[in-house]
């Protein structure tokens, strides 16, 4: 007998993907092009919470903002597990292990979720005594209570979304986050717009509107992770949803990995609140200065963020093919096309600093003010640039120790530097602001000499 008819078996189904990445521009791009766009939506999607609560009333643009700082110190855990995700996906997609790429989301997912309930559990039971003892007023308390009572419950959806976020980003296939994130988006600005002023005959709800706006969004962006999942067919591929016992050696790694990369990012949360406390001992107008200047440089970063993250998949995925030799060349080439991209925007903010800081303010006196510091981290970029690709290429070993240890250096050397510079010395605002500069040349110089020990390759991912 020979072989059955094509009509009996079907179309030939095409051969899986490789998981092994590539340290080539195109690679790197097509990973850092939709996180890049991914971070920038959530910038609008702030800004847009903003703006309409600005418009319905100030008690409640005041308590957003601090409602806001209070869920995103308590979630800090969580940004840490989403690194381990990362971080092992990416190693074992080197290795081509499918099936651990869907173990290390189980258990990362697994942690998330609980993390997700205690930080429920913590702002429904535990912050109204947190808001007690830190605001005075009591319709801002009593705002800010509201708004982090129904934010509360969108804080599992927004750990599943990093989950698998995190899961993308770990295999180099980012293109789902694109859709996500703007799913994500348009819901809570369209939620927003109808439930904070109450429109389309829905109740007006102010505060609370904009908390059930993220609430309905973070669903909504579950929703089309778990449906893009299954239709791309990763879902079977990786077994994303098969029932697992917990591994108590992955679980581990997990929260080894985990714990200093949460720690990290609350250290560059803090260091930036620091750094205002030093700016508001100089004054209001400093201060003021340093919201549109730290707006600005924010977005300014947001390439350099993406190709960081790039970098730090891409190490992980070259370390598990035994690659390592690589590692060098993948960052100094990376650094080379970040600095064509943004070399042309900071020779703009060089010539007319002006034109960037006038879409934020119209005082002519912050205009004068932030020119001048806007310069100064215009050429921070420059350093920043090395400095935070290097330091991606760190965390892609799965050394978190490491990172937080660099970044701890990092911190304290630019608060050292802007306090003497200001409070102390009484210097010019613009050198204040070159504490930036110190700081991530102490990272860079941190980082290379690290990476350039090896001691990496005694990590065990």
């Amino acid at each position: 007998m020979g072989p059955p008819p094509l009509s009996a078996v079907g179309p030939a189904r095409p051969a899986p993907r490789s998981l092994k990445l590539e340290a080539s521009a195109r690679a790197l791009w097509a990973i850092a092009v939709p996180i890049i766009l991914a971070e920038l939506s959530e910038t609008i999607v702030e800004a847009t919470d903003t703006a309409f609560l600005g418009r319905f009333g100030t008690l409640e643009l005041a308590a957003v903002g601090l409602g806001a700082a209070i869920y995103e110190v308590t979630v800090f855990l969580t940004f840490g597990l989403a690194d381990g995700i990362q971080i092992v996906a990416a190693r074992r997609a080197g290795q081509e292990r499918p099936q651990a790429v869907g173990d290390a989301f189980f258990h990362g997912a697994s942690l998330l979720v609980a993390t997700s309930i205690a930080v429920l559990l913590f702002l429904l039971l535990g912050a109204q005594h947190v808001t007690a003892w830190l605001i005075r007023s009591d319709a801002v308390r009593a705002g800010v209570n509201a708004y982090v009572g129904i934010l509360a419950y969108a804080a599992v959806f927004h750990c599943l979304n990093m989950a698998y976020s995190a899961l993308y980003v770990g295999i180099g296939r980012t293109r789902l986050l694109i859709g996500a994130t703007l799913a994500l988006a348009l819901t809570n600005v369209v939620c927003d717009y109808l439930l904070i002023f109450g429109h389309a005959g829905l109740p007006r709800l102010g505060l609370r509107g904009a908390a059930f706006g993220s609430l309905l969004a973070e669903m909504t962006g579950f929703l089309y992770f778990t449906v893009g999942a299954v239709a791309a067919g990763d879902a079977g591929r990786f077994g994303l949803f098969r029932r697992r016992t917990l591994d108590r050696k992955l679980t581990r790694l997990m929260l080894t990995i985990a714990w200093p990369a949460a720690l990290e990012r609350l250290l560059g949360t803090g260091r930036w609140f620091a750094f205002f406390v030093i700016l508001e001992r100089l004054g209001e107008a400093p201060l003021a200065v340093a919201n549109v200047v730290h707006a600005l440089y924010a977005l300014l970063l947001l390439p350099v963020g993406g190709l960081a993250e790039a970098v730090c998949t891409t190490v992980s995925n070259l370390l598990g093919q035994a690659r390592d030799a690589q590692v060098g060349a993948l960052v100094r080439r990376t650094a080379k096309w970040a600095l064509l991209v943004v070399l042309p925007i900071v020779a703009l903010v060089l010539v007319a600093p002006g034109v960037p800081l006038a879409v934020f303010t119209a005082d002519p006196d912050l205009l004068r003010r932030g020119a001048g510091c806007l310069r100064v981290l215009a050429l921070a970029i420059v350093v920043v640039i090395p400095a935070e690709l290097v330091l991606g290429a760190v965390m892609g070993t799965g050394d978190t120790r490491s990172t937080l240890a660099i970044e701890l250096v990092l911190t304290v050397v630019m608060l050292a530097s802007a306090y003497s510079a200001g409070p102390l010395l009484g210097l010019p605002l613009e050198v204040v602001w070159a504490s930036e500069i110190v700081g991530w040349v102490a990272c860079l110089g941190l980082s290379y000499a690290w990476l350039n020990s090896e001691r990496w390759k005694r990590v065990a991912i």
